[in-house]
């Protein structure tokens, strides 16, 4: 694997920190300088020390945590992000998001250091679904469980937003499941159909759930099967 992805699993410092450090002489390698941190190295083999400490590699780490409303979902900010929620183990992590979610949307966000799990949560031709509980302004119409299927007319971006499943629980609330990750596309489904979401909140990736004993704000790490969900 690359040299910084190895510092940077291990939870010493962040990849853009690690670069600029190695060109300084901070990674030893097997007793020896290395410059280049996209330099392949075998963590069951290779003795790699950085700025003095040594590199105690460990496998990828996957995150759920329940979003709260009021935080962005970025590494870096001016703003409070997702990672200001983080312990500071987990900061210094070189951890990804996949899947964002809007500053007042809250619930399931999922997080990690590994780029294969990103990209398959993340990619609209995996077809995973995303299932939101939804609270709208006026009451919704039944009309619109068809209108879903079939793919809203997306006005402002002049396209066809891919089918989506709406289930209308009460006179102002739904579940609305979408395979594609545009930005505000459940707020624009609505707001493209006369309606305004006021409330949103992601429920579930695929089969995998929000933890319901999280309070928002808090987080934890995926089990083995939980993980296996994602990636089967």
């Amino acid at each position: 694997m690359r040299l910084d992805k190895m510092i940077g699993n291990s939870g010493l410092d962040t990849r853009k920190n690690i670069k600029k450090n190695a060109k300084k002489g901070a990674i030893l390698v097997n007793g020896e300088v290395v410059k280049d941190t996209a330099t392949q190295v075998d963590p069951e083999v290779d003795e790699v020390y950085y700025m003095g400490h040594f590199v105690d590699y460990f496998e990828n780490i996957y995150v759920m945590m329940n979003k709260p409303a009021g935080f962005l979902s970025a590494t870096e900010d001016k703003d409070p992000t997702v990672i200001d929620l983080l312990d500071d183990f987990y900061k210094v992590i070189d951890l990804s998001i996949a899947g964002r979610l809007d500053k007042d949307t809250t619930g399931l966000l999922l997080l990690s250091t590994d780029g294969k799990f990103i990209h398959k949560v993340t990619s609209p031709n995996s077809n995973i679904e995303k299932t939101y509980l939804v609270e709208c302004r006026d009451k919704i119409d039944e009309s619109l469980i068809d209108l879903f299927k079939e793919g809203v007319y997306i006005k402002e971006d002049d396209y066809t937003a891919r089918s989506a499943k709406l289930e209308i629980l009460e006179e102002k609330k739904a579940i609305v499941k979408v395979t594609e990750g545009k930005f505000h596309l459940v707020k624009r489904l609505f707001s493209n159909c006369c309606n305004k979401v006021e409330k949103l909140k992601r429920i579930a990736i695929g089969d995998l759930s929000l933890d319901e004993h999280l309070a928002e704000g808090e987080y934890r790490e995926l089990s083995d099967d939980e993980i296996s969900l994602l990636m089967e």
